[in-house]
This record gives structure tokens, sequence and C-alpha cells, in this order.
């Protein structure tokens, strides 16, 4: 999802496809391709995060099993400091209006 007045990025990536450290697991089957394609997921993530990092954005990250609650609450909080200047009411509003712009 992208915040894009706020310049934010946020991603919630599955533990098998990102290589959690907690959940992620390497198929018996086809173990080298697997692991170098995992592997390749990871350095891409990464690569995204500099290159967005570069560009001015803040990156928010989050796995598949992290609470939803609390990471709404990250993003909300996020938004809000790069967003001083906007009242609570109109930074929501600005989420929801990006939020439906982007066809999600």
């Amino acid at each position: 999802m992208l915040l894009t007045r706020a310049r934010i990025a946020v991603f919630v990536d599955g533990c098998f496809w990102h290589s959690c450290p907690e959940h992620g697991t390497t198929p018996s089957a086809n173990r080298t391709w697997w692991a170098e394609k995992l592997a390749a997921n990871v350095r891409r993530d990464r690569a995204t995060d500099e290159h967005l990092l570069e560009l001015g954005w803040l990156v928010l990250r989050f796995w598949e099993h992290d609470d939803p609650g609390i990471a709404a609450d990250l993003v909300v909080d996020a938004w809000r400091r790069r967003l001083p200047r906007l009242s609570p009411a109109a930074v929501v509003a600005g989420a929801r209006a990006e939020t439906i712009g982007s066809g999600s």
C-alpha cells in the first residue's frame, strides 16, 4: 500500500515467500532452486527498501503473522509524524482517498 502524500510504502510480507526468520521454510523438493529463489526475493526486498529510502520514502514492512491492529497503529503513527500540519480528520480522509484511488 502506498500513502503517496506522506511518502510511506507499506508491505505485508508472506512468511514463505520472504523467508520469515520465525516461520519461513524451504521445500525439500528442488531445495537448491527454492533456496536461491527465496534468497533472491529477500535481496529484491532490501533493494526496494534502499531505493525507496533514497527517494525519501518511509518503508514499513510487516510479516503476515503480525497483529493487524498493531500494524495499522504503526502506519497511522508514521502518517501523523510525516504530515504534522494536517488534523487527524484530514489524515484519515486522506488515507481513505489514497486507498480508494489506488484501486484497492
